[in-house]
């Protein structure tokens, strides 16, 4: 594992910056279909319908899922939350600055719906069928689920296989990776980490995010309850419209300007 990050590095690509709006259910299956059917493709539509990180995607068992009929939907409880901590106690560091000791809270989110209309879904869907226990296991670890390195080489690898636009210069809005917001160079303190992103795993949970509320016209509540984020400030992160989205409410008013 050493030897890969030597010759591969890490750059963290940040939600804010880097997602505007929601893709597109079209540009979305395009790229599912570059994923190897079966399990991969299946933890991937789980990544964005779901909307959770990496470590709860995987961790997610068939248990956690079922399917309201009458409803079309398919609800999901329990699934976990891994960013939970309370407080232990308090010190102070060398410069008198107080830091708090934490530890994990073990947590989950409220029960949430994953329409079975959805495309994502439906994969996700197919894949659960007959499925026992952990839903992502490891072939290596018995009773544990796979990676989170393994994770991130599989959507890495995914990205190696979105064709590259013939000229940067002048994007094709056709492109799918234009589409897919990811032609946007990649600069950080004023210097140019690369020539364009990368697709990494948080970006499916803003797609879902964005989508939500693109959609289904959720609002920061909606999100709150949908995530189980207990600040508002993180909705407000993730609730892209985009320029689209903006431009749709203007037009959808009648006003007189004269």
């Amino acid at each position: 594992m050493s030897s890969y990050w030597l010759e591969n590095k890490y750059y963290r690509l940040s939600v804010k910056n880097f997602v505007e709006e929601f893709a597109g259910w079209t540009a979305l299956k395009e790229l599912m279909g570059y994923a190897p059917a079966g399990r991969d493709r299946a933890f991937l539509c789980a990544c964005f319908s779901t909307g959770g990180r990496v470590s709860e995607v995987l961790s997610l068992k068939a248990e956690n899922f079922s399917i309201v009929h009458d409803e079309r939907l398919m609800l999901v409880r329990s699934m976990k939350l891994v960013k939970r901590y309370r407080k232990i106690s308090e010190t102070l560091d060398a410069e008198g600055h107080k830091k708090w000791i934490t530890e994990l809270k073990p947590s989950t989110r409220k029960p949430f719906p994953m329409l079975l209309s959805e495309p994502l879904t439906e994969i996700f869907y197919e894949y659960l069928q007959g499925k026992q226990g952990l839903l992502f296991p490891s072939p290596y670890l018995p009773g544990k689920p796979l990676s989170r390195f393994w994770a991130y080489k599989l959507v890495r690898w995914l990205d190696t296989l979105l064709p590259i636009p013939k000229d940067p210069k002048h994007p094709n809005p056709d492109d799918l990776r234009e589409r897919l917001g990811l032609n946007k160079a990649f600069v950080k303190d004023g210097i140019k980490i690369a020539d364009r992103i990368h697709l990494w795993l948080h970006w499916f949970r803003s797609q879902r995010a964005s989508q939500l509320v693109s959609d289904y016209g959720y609002e920061l509540l909606d999100l709150i309850d949908y995530f189980s984020w207990e600040k508002q400030d993180t909705a407000l992160v993730y609730a892209r419209k985009g320029w689209r989205g903006l431009a749709s409410k203007m037009k959808s008013v009648q006003v007189p300007y004269v």
